[in-house]
């Protein structure tokens, strides 16, 4: 059954605004450096998270299965997460950093999930170095010559 709108849904949509706008003003840039912007986003909740959580995420969780307009929106705001996403990954497989062939969509997909998990990790105390393997294991997972794998490689030689 739907409620009526409510402050929450106010509030909800906002959030998801906040979101949207994040991940979109990561899209313009130069396509040889849209790896790095990935994994700037993806780093995002190793600084720790938002100590008020993620309206998006909660809004979501607990309250889009009762509220149709919140259901509306948090499904908005997750298609334009998608889209944001597979932009970037569009960007680096024409810069040659991810293959040509790979689904853009579904990597966009990936990345707003690891990012959504990462969040979630972060709310719920994981320390921030394990935080940052597991940003930077998901990039390197499918991006060509990762930069990470090198930046080892050569830290262990030293």
């Amino acid at each position: 059954m739907s409620t009526p709108p409510s402050r929450s849904s106010a509030v909800a949509a906002s959030s998801c605004t906040a979101a949207e706008e994040g991940a979109a003003a990561l899209v313009p840039g130069p396509e040889n450096e849209a790896r790095d912007r990935i994994r700037t986003w993806l780093a995002a909740p190793v600084a720790g998270p938002d100590p008020r959580g993620c309206l998006l995420a909660r809004g979501t969780a607990e309250l889009a299965w009762e509220n149709d307009a919140i259901a509306a929106r948090s499904h908005a705001a997750f298609e334009s997460l998608f889209a944001s996403c597979r932009q970037l990954v569009e960007q680096a497989q024409a810069a040659g950093h991810i293959d040509a062939h790979a689904d853009a969509a579904v990597l966009g997909g990936l990345i707003v999930a690891t990012h959504r998990g990462l969040e979630a990790l972060a709310k719920a105390g994981v320390d921030p170095a394990t935080l940052q393997h597991i940003a930077t294991a998901a990039v390197d997972s499918f991006a060509r010559n990762p930069t990470s794998v090198q930046t080892r490689r050569s830290a262990r030689s030293v």
